[in-house]
């Protein structure tokens, strides 16, 4: 019993020591592993969970939020390397049919951690009763084939479609349409058409599925007889001039549709209709011209009478040679002088052949730029060029030169 008493005497010193070694190590982790509180650095995916089979959500939901955290430095590691998942949850388990405010969930797959804030904090969702209704898939054709063509009745792969979505929408959905892109058509049709649902009024009813989500589509187009498409062809005379040459000829359109009420004309087309002569005597520069077609008598074109025809005209090109040309200094600054060594080279020089024609040997001259450069002797392959500048050098012998930059002399002032 004396025991006893004595050891309780102790008990508050053993208590006041515990408590102290215990706050001790607190501290201690604490400055070791500080705990920081900050926004998550990437956006929460918001997922759903606990809903109702034969129920669907007609509310629009937040894809994702953000969110503040707090947690030691270490924690704050495993949650940035994405080894501890972090999830938004919306949890519907046991609603029913009607609105509710649904508090949306944080779950942090690391501790520990402490959940400061995050927007939105919760959701107002409309959930109504899944229907689903069967209907005869509609083709629907859109836009204009091209004149003289005439469309067949369309096949469809399948005949009937499930409109599926909430009930509110479901019951509005009147029929289903394969709508087919007409526009321009003068081959037939094979395309895999998307189904859409449409009200009674016309417009397109959105967010319910549809089951197929495709179709297969076939449909015909055949030219209605006395139209017939031919290809143009461009007609011209001259020669460009001397020096140029003829690069591309385009016509647009490049074919067109002609009619006549004497099939037997239309039959005996070559499969072309030329235009109008285009003139090219002594033509240097590219040509825009609208040009009226060459029709058989009895034969008319479908539409504009005319075509548009670009003539692209390039020049001729050849090379020359010429030795011992004199190298001279470009862009050097006026207080410099420069000695370039060698002085003369031979070059091969190239480009339109009317522009080789008006060089003058005499004058040619091979030009090293210069520019920024100061005093001193440098080699290297410099920049070089010709005093023609529709010419360009093709090959200079040699490559490199010996430069040397000095002070220009002074000039005496009288």
């Amino acid at each position: 019993m004396q025991r006893f008493r004595k050891i309780a005497s102790h008990l508050p010193t053993f208590l006041t020591a515990f408590i102290l070694a215990l706050v001790v190590w607190i501290i201690a982790v604490t400055a070791s592993d500080p705990s920081v509180e900050k926004d998550y650095p990437a956006s929460v995916p918001v997922e759903v969970v606990g809903q109702a089979a034969d129920l669907v959500i007609t509310t629009e939901l937040p894809e994702s939020l953000t969110l503040s955290l707090r947690a030691p430095t270490s924690v704050w590691t495993t949650l940035i390397d994405e080894k501890a998942p972090v999830r938004a949850i919306i949890d519907l388990s046991g609603l029913g049919e009607g609105a509710h405010t649904i508090p949306i969930q944080i779950e942090v797959g690391a501790r520990p951690v402490e959940v400061m804030s995050y927007n939105p904090r919760s959701v107002d969702i409309q959930l109504e009763k899944l229907a689903s209704n069967q209907f005869t898939i509609i083709a629907v054709n859109i836009g204009n084939t091209s004149i003289g063509y005439q469309l067949g009745e369309p096949v469809v792969s399948e005949t009937r479609a499930t409109v599926s979505g909430a009930a509110s929408l479901v019951s509005q959905v009147t029929e289903v349409r394969a709508q087919i892109d007409v526009e321009g058509v003068t081959s037939a049709i094979d395309e895999s058409i998307p189904l859409q649902a449409f009200d009674q009024y016309g417009l397109e009813v959105e967010n319910v599925s549809i089951s197929p989500e495709k179709v297969e589509v076939r449909q015909t187009v055949t030219q209605l007889g006395g139209f017939r498409n031919v290809v143009v062809k461009v007609v011209t005379e001259g020669q460009v001039a001397m020096g140029y040459k003829l690069a591309t000829i385009s016509v647009n359109p490049p074919t067109v549709t002609v009619y006549s009420t004497d099939t037997a004309l239309i039959e005996a087309l070559p499969g072309y209709v030329e235009t109008d002569p285009i003139n090219l005597t002594l033509l240097k520069d590219d040509l825009t011209q609208d040009v009226n077609l060459r029709l058989p008598s009895g034969i008319t074109v479908v539409g504009n009478p005319t075509v548009n025809v670009q003539v692209s005209i390039t020049t001729v090109e050849n090379s020359v040679q010429y030795t011992n040309v004199p190298v001279v200094a470009a862009g050097l600054n006026a207080d410099f002088t420069a000695k370039i060594s060698p002085a003369r080279v031979d070059v091969i020089i190239a480009g339109p052949l009317v522009s080789l024609n008006s060089v003058i040997s005499s004058d040619l001259q091979v030009q090293i730029d210069l520019t920024g450069m100061q005093p001193g002797t440098y080699t290297f392959e410099p920049d070089a060029r010709l005093n023609y500048p529709d010419l360009r050098i093709e090959n200079l012998l040699p490559t490199t030169f010996e430069v040397t930059i000095s002070k220009a002399a002074a000039t005496a002032t009288p």
